[in-house]
Order: C-alpha cells, then sequence, then structure tokens
C-alpha cells in the first residue's frame, strides 16, 4: 500500500484531531497533502503548531525509514519539543468535538440552554472536501450531568438513548468505515457502568436495532459499548479507584455512564467520615475522566426522602415540619459544572413527563423545564403531537408532586 492510501489513523495525534479530521471528510493521508498548514490550520479550527507536526510526519512517512531522524529509546520516550504551550483559545477552539444526544430534541434544546453561547452554537458548514457536518446533540466531550428522579422517571432509558447516540455518532453519522468498509474505526466508544443490575445486553442489542439504518448493523453499535456491572459497595469503590487507569488502556472511550452511582451508598452503616472521603475520590475521578481523558460523564442518582423544620434545618419524623425529594448523594460528589437533569411525573392525571435542569451547586434559582416521552420502543422522544395540546405553557410544580408522594409516608411507616 501506498503511504498516501494510509487511513488517517495510521497518524499519531490526539483522537480529538483524527475526529476532526474524519469529520471534514479527510480518510487517507493523500487527502491532506494537497492543503498547507495554515489551510488545514483554519479549517479544523487546530492551533498551527498541531498542523506543521501532522504534516511533518505525513513528510516523514513519504521519506521511508532511511530518511527518518534516528533516536533513542529514552529520546522516543520523552523528546523536549513534545512539550507545546496552548493558549486558552487554541483550548476552546475545537467545534469537532462529537456530540451525544437523548433521543429528545426537547431535552437537548434543555441541556444545550446551559452551555455557553459560543460553545453551543455551532452551524453546519462545508469543509475543503466539500462535506456538510451538521452536529446534532449537545452533549459534549468534558461535560458532566447527573440525571436523577423518583422510581419510573426514565433515568435508564435517558442514560442508554445517550450510549446509543453516541454509538451512532461514531458508526453512521461521522462515516466511520475505512479501508473500504472492512474495518470500524475505533473512535466514540462507550464505559457503561450498571450497579443495579437493571441493564441488559438484550435490552441494549434491541434499542439498537430500532436505531440502526440499511448501512449499520447492530452489533456494530453494541460491540464499541464495554458493559461492566458492579455488585457491591467495595467493587464500586476499587473500581472508582481505578478509573483513571481503566481510561489511559481505552483511550477510544470519550463517554462514561454510570447508573446509578448511588445505589451502593444508600446505606446507612457507611460512616460519615467514610462516606464523605469516597465522594471525593468520586469528584476527582470523575474530573480526571472529563479534563484528562476529554471523556462525558452521565450519572444517574436516586432521590432521597430529607425531613426539615421550617429553619430548613434537618429534622426527624417527630421534629420535622415539612419533606422534600432531593438527590441521594446531594453535591458531595458535584463538581462546579454539574448539569442536573431532575426527570419526574406531574400528578396522575397528568400523562407527560418532565425534566428541570439546573446547574449543581448554584447560588441562582434559575432553572430550565422541557417535556419529553418514552416511545413503544423504550426510547426518549419528543412529545407526540396527538398530546402537544396538554404541554402546559409554565413550568409544572414539582412541589406539587413531591407533597404526592411524601403524603404517603405516614401510613408507610404506621403513623
Amino acid at each position: 500500500m501506498d503511504v498516501l492510501d494510509q487511513p488517517i489513523s495510521a497518524l499519531n495525534v490526539s483522537r480529538t484531531l483524527k475526529t476532526a479530521l474524519l469529520d471534514a471528510g479527510y480518510k487517507i493521508l493523500g487527502d491532506i497533502g494537497e492543503l498547507s498548514p495554515n489551510d488545514l490550520s483554519s479549517e479544523l479550527g487546530i492551533p498551527s503548531h498541531q498542523a506543521e507536526d501532522l504534516f511533518a510526519q505525513i513528510a516523514a512517512l513519504t521519506a521511508g525509514p532511511s530518511k527518518q531522524p534516528v533516536v533513542s529509546a529514552s529520546q522516543q520516550a520523552f523528546h523536549p519539543s513534545q512539550i507545546r504551550a496552548s493558549t486558552a483559545a487554541d483550548l476552546l477552539s475545537s467545534a469537532y468535538l462529537p456530540r451525544f444526544s437523548t433521543q429528545s430534541s426537547s431535552l437537548d434544546n434543555l441541556i444545550a440552554s446551559f452551555r455557553p453561547v459560543e460553545r453551543s452554537a455551532s452551524p453546519a458548514f462545508p469543509s475543503k472536501k466539500g462535506k456538510e457536518k451538521a452536529h446534532a446533540g449537545s452533549i459534549v466531550p468534558g461535560m458532566i450531568i447527573e440525571v436523577c428522579g423518583p422510581p419510573g422517571g426514565g433515568k435508564t432509558t435517558v442514560a442508554l438513548g445517550i450510549v446509543l447516540s453516541a454509538r451512532m455518532a461514531t458508526v453512521s453519522g461521522r462515516g466511520s468505515m475505512v479501508n473500504g468498509g472492512d474495518e470500524v474505526e475505533e473512535a466514540g466508544e462507550v464505559l457503561l457502568i450498571d450497579t443495579e443490575g437493571g441493564i441488559a445486553a438484550e435490552r441494549i442489542n434491541a434499542m439498537a436495532e430500532i436505531l440502526t439504518r440499511t448501512n449499520v448493523s447492530p452489533r456494530d453499535l453494541t460491540r464499541g459499548i464495554h458493559f461492566i456491572r458492579i455488585h457491591t459497595q467495595v467493587q464500586m469503590i476499587g473500581f472508582i479507584h481505578t478509573l483513571d487507569e481503566w481510561l489511559d488502556e481505552h483511550p477510544n472511550v470519550n463517554l462514561v455512564v454510570i447508573d446509578t452511582l448511588s445505589y451502593h451508598f444508600r446505606q446507612p452503616r457507611l460512616e460519615m467520615g467514610a462516606r464523605r472521603r469516597v465522594m471525593e475520590l468520586v469528584k476527582q475521578k470523575i474530573g480526571q475522566a472529563t479534563t484528562v481523558h476529554r471523556c462525558a460523564v452521565v450519572v444517574c442518582n436516586q432521590l432521597a426522602t430529607k425531613l426539615l423544620t421550617f429553619e430548613n434545618k434537618p429534622a426527624n419524623f417527630d421534629t420535622g415540619d415539612r419533606a422534600v425529594l432531593m438527590p441521594q448523594l446531594g453535591d458531595a460528589w458535584t463538581t462546579g459544572n454539574t448539569l442536573r437533569l431532575l426527570l419526574f411525573r406531574n400528578t396522575s392525571d397528568d400523562e407527560l413527563r418532565y425534566a428541570y435542569g439546573s446547574m449543581s451547586g448554584s447560588d441562582k434559582n434559575e432553572s430550565f423545564w422541557a417535556p419529553f416521552d418514552i416511545d413503544s420502543n423504550g426510547l426518549p422522544c419528543d412529545i407526540p403531537a396527538a398530546l402537544s395540546h396538554k404541554i402546559p405553557p409554565s413550568p409544572p410544580p414539582f412541589d406539587k408532586t413531591t407533597a404526592l408522594m411524601l403524603s404517603t409516608l405516614p401510613r408507610l411507616y404506621g403513623q
């Protein structure tokens, strides 16, 4: 095979840059040879030194082994020229990050409303190869999203919708078949962690069959999903400790989904100091996943009933004046930029599902909401046209839902 006929994956460049090249329509090294470093830098929105390094690699490959400089093993492992500085503008300039969808445009728009305008507004534009790139979805690597809600709210369904969207974006949306369709490009893999045992492989495969089209098979989607089931609290803590190393060994993963994080930390016998240390560890490892490994992280959590006094102080059934439903782990594990989606249903005579969005730990009371639904195939979707007239003009009162759920507590506890 001629050097210029080799796929883009032959280059020793970052996964993000490979994704940008493939999205722009560059499949083999020969496609890039017609450009200059400045042209490629302008088109992809990457720093000029990255484009120059890329062209230097292609030139070295074209020259052959006899023309390439001979260096020692230690020089190959580390060389001062590998250390480069990047400005903040360079780090924020990548408009080609993969985007994942919840499968519901109303939920996607809700998520997009919490992202900066300059990053969320990415219209389609043509590349040098004449390929238009239209972004679908509003979740990008680097984001942390908490999906919480009462049982039956749709947490797992939304999480699986995002998982399959990430795989669809890789297998079909990016046209990632290389070498004549014999090999699927290995970018855009997903780590799916199940702690409750509620996610069956058959369920994922059935959802994949619904989403696939004529040129994509369910196997193409599912073989890029790393599925791990964690049965105990000890296993969960151990895996959190090793998450960074696991992502090092699987550099193609750009989405991590945990369903659910709170499940193994519900036991009251876990001492508060130990619980606090575990939550700090979770915060650290999730932060590394988003910043060092450039993954998006989606965490599902359950709700817990908190009894409070009128002064909003913790209380029990004897001293409490009111009760509220809150995410079970609170803000103990979240970073300052965690987006929290609260899924719920309204009163019994309301057929719709709703989602509230807010930034975790924010002092502002600002929040946004959106109606959504789950179709007969078990996938998130928008409200059907037949029910669109039932969408309320103002946000539904979640406090009313809380009151209805809490009104049964005295009977449950024999009071």
